[in-house]
């Protein structure tokens, strides 16, 4: 994994930081995102908005979340929550936002192994007041996230014999067939096709945070699903799958929502008794988020392996979430026939790992047989996630950590190396250890 240092450089100071310098105003200590700037003196200075992403081209308009100090005990903050939300309700009736939209009245309260946050939309009068509660680190703005944009080529050959072989090219896949046995992987993507052939009753659906229609109407995580755990195209073919339904039919969705997803795979694995047996998958990305990049340490603190796609902009992956956060398995993409980096690929110290990611072969839902064949770090990070849920049966791996590891190790051991790639990131290429 890479360093915990990631930097998240373009988050500002919350303005409950700023009481310091006005007598009377309660102060607590701060969980301050890394890169905020660190003084009341210097923020005014600078003119910069008291609020995180408030200037991303991909904010959504009245759509925030809240974040608190983890300082605080659950009294406190519930009681500040059930605040909030019986003051939404009120104030929201029939109340519109810039783009037009009724304010909604719900407010999700977020609880993921001891970090506390909830998502809201409010007008600015209450935002500013909830930025000014003591108990409240850090306010930032909702940001809509989107698929690592894939492009489709059919007839092309797939790529899961570049995991067990030291060279492109080479011979079959070769696997040992209880891989990822026990193993469940949350796929937090646009939902699954679960009665597809492939999954052989070990997809279900869990849980949807976006639309009213469950089934997958984009394609994209049915795809990812069968990269993962597929009976010709997956990697751990024995791993059980779940579709956490972040995004819609047009491969849209926002962080609030991502966060609402990823709250239900806390309580899922903590209900289950599955921590240690779990795996996540996240090909999306959007603008740095500290909110959904804190959530992935929670996923990871609880016993769950976070895997994400790297991002498709051809530019540093730490410039967006989840690729930035410092706990996750972040995933760029190479041609399986030459491993070259692929052109579209992120690149930089975030990222920890690289896999096929062009022209993949898997699940497609026009039937329950249709295969598809995508590219992209969407398609690639779903490699590493199945490689995990396969490394945990196969080897009784049980923490996160020792996950990434043994994924370093396998990839070092294997010799290969990226080719045409950005100076300043990984060389490491994702294998199973049968060369």
């Amino acid at each position: 994994m890479a360093p915990i240092s990631k930097v998240l450089s373009s988050l500002l100071l919350p303005l409950s930081a700023m009481a310091a310098a006005i007598p009377g105003i309660p102060v607590a200590p701060q969980e301050v995102p890394a890169g905020a700037i660190t003084g009341a003196a210097d923020f005014l200075a600078k003119g910069f908005s008291a609020m995180l992403n408030s200037e991303s081209t991909e904010r959504v308009s009245n759509s925030y979340i809240v974040v608190y100090n983890n300082t605080f005990d659950d009294d406190t903050i519930n009681f500040r929550q059930t605040e909030v939300m019986n003051h939404i309700k009120r104030r929201n009736i029939g109340k519109r936002g810039l783009d037009g939209r009724q304010l909604s009245t719900e407010v999700h309260a977020l609880a993921m192994n001891g970090w506390r946050a909830m998502t809201l939309e409010s007008d600015d009068d209450m935002i500013l007041e909830i930025m000014n509660e003591p108990e409240v680190a850090w306010v930032e703005a909702n940001a809509r996230v989107k698929l690592s944009a894939s492009v489709a080529q059919m007839n092309a050959p797939p790529g899961l014999n570049r995991l067990s072989n030291a060279q492109p090219g080479n011979g079959n896949y070769v696997f040992d067939t209880t891989g990822g046995e026990g193993v469940t992987v949350y796929v937090v993507d646009t939902g699954i096709r679960t009665d597809h052939s492939e999954f052989q009753g070990r997809a279900t659906f869990g849980v949807n945070t976006v639309d009213n229609v469950d089934n997958d109407q984009n394609g994209h995580g049915s795809h990812v699903a069968g990269t993962i755990c597929g009976q010709t195209f997956g990697v751990a073919k024995s791993a059980n799958v779940v579709a956490v339904k972040v995004l819609d039919g047009t491969g849209a969705g926002s962080n609030a929502g991502v966060l609402d997803g990823l709250q239900f795979i806390i309580n899922d694995v903590q209900q289950k008794n599955l921590r240690g047996k779990a795996v996540m998958n996240m090909s999306l990305g959007g603008p740095q988020s500290a909110a959904v990049n804190r959530a992935v340490q929670a996923l990871f603190d609880a016993g769950v392996v976070p895997v994400v796609a790297a991002g498709n902009e051809n530019q540093d992956a730490a410039n967006t979430s989840p690729a930035s956060a410092p706990q996750a398995i972040t995933v760029g993409a190479i041609d399986a026939s030459n491993d070259q980096k692929a052109s579209f690929s992120n690149f930089g110290a975030d990222v920890d790992i690289f896999a096929p990611g062009v022209d993949v072969l898997s699940v497609g839902i026009t039937s329950n047989t249709a295969t598809d064949t995508l590219s992209g770090t969407s398609m690639a990070s779903p490699h590493v996630a199945g490689l995990a849920a396969y490394l945990i049966a196969l080897e009784n791996i049980n923490t996160p950590e020792a996950v990434a590891s043994r994924l370093t190790e396998l990839a070092t051991a294997s010799g290969a190396q990226v080719r045409g790639n950005t100076p300043g990131t990984t060389n490491l290429i994702a294998n199973n250890g049968q060369l």
